[in-house]
């Protein structure tokens, strides 16, 4: 796990600065504190690299790392797990290799192969490969985005990233206005998806994408791979949870391959005890870490160690207590590059700075719950009631208005919606739309074109396949974003075996309701039933790594939340109602209402703007200041 950005500029260039070259560089400093690298091809290019060493820590792994003739140089941020595979076809078409590791297997396997070496690629990565004799960059990020890469296109040239704060800091980002769109998405999903990005012309590069870009300024871009809306299942039962099983073995397997120790978070759920489970299955011993809540309902430490003690781990853990809160607010805002409001950052940045003294990479359960319907509450609601979408929305709204009469509304919320997609978005918006448009009477609205939540159908097989999909491409992403910046802030790489790409060819092949138990109300049931072969009773609970925001929010935050917002008129250019937000947070505080996730959605990015944003030139005091403080 690394860090790069690099440079290209059009036309014969203008000439590169490197103060600001150095400045970029040290910004990701945390995500390779092992090693640094910077390359360019005179005033047209640079690359710049920083190494958490994981694979071939010699010296061999060096990056920027070019090709022996020096046409073709490379910056890569991740792993690739089958690059033993790929090095056995390269060998055999007479590619003589210089390392160990499976930066060099990248980096010939695009010389080789092109843009079709990357849907061969079976890991998590983004990377930035230049030709020197065609003068061509070309930018690409892994099938699920498990690694972030962001660019900049200015007038002279295009600048990329692993962080938005690198964007932010690069001159070409100087004067540039904030995105309707990406504050407009941040407000209802705590998060910007890509394509988009907080400033106008800067964006993220969609997951299983590539991006080509020409001397002459020409931008070609195109998916190599994508998650499907929807695939005819040909897996049931118990041959379903025998393959998926299999899979994920497998992927574990794989993704222990390491020179560094390696280690693994251990939730109260399913998804982290399975991945352990298949680790101790090896025979070798495994350390795992773990997050309580000290008590709260949330707390699922107990459990985590009822795991621990029955598959046999060295076992770590540590309680996260309120009054740990606010000695940990400026380090997760200062982990975040880029605005992001999913509160579980919190333990996910505890327990990476817990890992991080022992170990250098870790495995997750990252993914489980979005590939084998997971979310059984979420899921199941739509599910029961899809059959109401059958009728045309006025009759739906007429049967509410009835049941709303009869005070009987709530519990049919439902037939408000235009569709069932619009019904999940509303599931996912984490400001309710009155709060938001008295919070911010000017917030910018959905994207022109932003189809996440387009879902006009009914029927159940199409309509659960959606809600899976809509789960992996949205609310996925965010998790991502998180464990990244979680983990990177404390130099750890983090790999996700159920997102391997072998359990994703198999997960697309199980029917729902081998996954779903609706009567029951609950999900991911292969893997359930793999866990079950190693431990004698899992959890029926749906748990994660969980800390009480509504609490703190009425107890430690609330001061932080007064400060933040004391006399505050406008945040990010949007005018501030302070008197709607007042009554928000009494309401919450009086315990009439739960708006604990809109409330830290605003104060996030209020601390997010605060310590980060500040779009400058390389010669502005602040980007020292930043540099400086790492």
């Amino acid at each position: 796990m690394c860090g790069i950005c690099g440079e290209f500029q059009f036309g014969d260039g203008a000439g590169r600065d490197e103060a600001t070259v150095a400045r970029l560089s040290a910004l990701m400093a945390r995500r390779g504190p092992d090693d640094a690298g910077r390359w360019h091809d005179g005033d047209r290019a640079w690359l710049a690299f920083r190494r958490l060493a994981i694979l071939d820590l010699s010296p061999a792994g060096h990056q920027p790392m070019l090709t022996p003739d020096g046409r073709f140089a490379l910056v890569f941020n991740g792993e690739v797990y089958n690059y033993r595979e790929l090095r056995g076809e390269l060998e055999r078409a007479g590619v003589a290799f210089r390392s160990s590791g499976d930066t060099e297997v990248v980096l010939h396997a695009l010389a080789h192969w092109g843009t079709a070496a990357l849907d061969r690629f079976n890991g998590m990565f983004a990377l930035g490969f230049y030709d020197r004799r065609e003068r061509r960059l070309l930018l690409a990020r892994d099938h699920a985005g498990i690694k972030p890469l962001y660019y900049l296109r200015g007038d002279g040239g295009v600048f990329f990233a692993s962080q938005y704060d690198q964007i932010m800091h690069h001159p070409w980002a100087a004067g540039r206005p904030v995105s309707a769109d990406g504050l407009g998405l941040y407000l209802r999903l705590g998060y910007i998806p890509a394509p988009y990005a907080l400033l106008e012309g800067t964006h993220m590069l969609p997951a299983g994408a590539w991006l080509s870009v020409a001397a002459d300024g020409r931008i070609e871009q195109a998916t190599y791979t994508d998650f499907p809306v929807y695939r005819a299942p040909d897996l049931r039962g118990a041959a379903a949870y025998e393959a998926v099983s299999a899979a994920v073995s497998d992927a574990v397997r794989r993704q222990m391959v390491s020179d560094v120790p390696l280690g693994a978070f251990l939730s109260g759920g399913i998804d982290s005890p399975l991945v352990v489970a298949e680790m101790r299955a090896g025979g070798r011993p495994v350390r795992a870490y773990t997050i309580g809540a000290a008590g709260d309902s949330a707390d699922e430490s107990a459990d985590a160690a009822a795991y621990a003690r029955q598959l046999g781990v060295d076992h770590v853990l540590e309680q996260f207590t309120p009054d740990r809160a606010l000695d940990w607010l400026d380090t997760v805002v200062g982990a975040c590059s880029e605005p992001l409001a999913d509160h579980s950052i919190f333990p996910t940045l505890l327990v990476s700075h817990l890992a991080r003294r022992d170990m250098t990479v870790m495995l997750s359960g990252d993914g489980g719950d979005e590939l084998f319907w997971g979310y059984a509450e979420r899921f199941g609601s739509v599910l029961r009631a899809a059959a109401d979408f059958r009728e045309p929305y006025w009759q739906r709204s007429a049967r509410w208005g009835a049941k709303r009469a009869l005070n009987v509304g709530r519990a049919h919320a439902n037939l408000r919606a235009r569709d069932i997609g619009d019904w999940y978005r509303q599931k996912h918006t984490r400001i309710p739309a009155a709060w938001l448009a008295a919070v911010f009477p000017d917030a910018p609205g959905w994207p022109d074109g932003f189809d996440l939540f387009r879902y006009d159908g009914w029927r159940a097989d199409e309509t659960a396949q959606w809600l899976r999909w809509n789960e992996f491409v949205g609310h996925l992403a965010m998790v991502l974003l998180k464990v990244d910046r979680a983990s990177m802030a404390n130099s750890l790489e983090v790999r996700v075996p159920l997102l391997d790409r072998e359990v994703l060819a198999v997960a697309l092949r199980v029917d729902w309701r081998s996954c779903l138990d609706l009567a029951g109300g609950l999900g991911k049931l292969p893997l359930r039933h793999a866990l079950a072969r190693h431990v004698p009773a899992p959890t029926l609970a749906k748990r994660g790594f969980q800390i009480p925001m509504a609490t703190w929010l009425r107890g430690p935050l609330r001061e932080v939340f007064a400060d933040t917002f004391a006399g505050r008129r406008e945040l990010l250019g949007q005018p501030l109602d302070g008197g709607a937000l007042e009554r928000m947070l009494a309401e919450h505080v009086n315990g009439r209402a739960d708006w604990s996730r809109a409330l830290w959605t605003i104060l996030s990015l209020a601390l997010w703007h605060d310590r980060h944003f500040r779009p400058a030139t390389a010669g502005d005091p602040a980007v020292a200041a930043v540099t400086t403080s790492l």
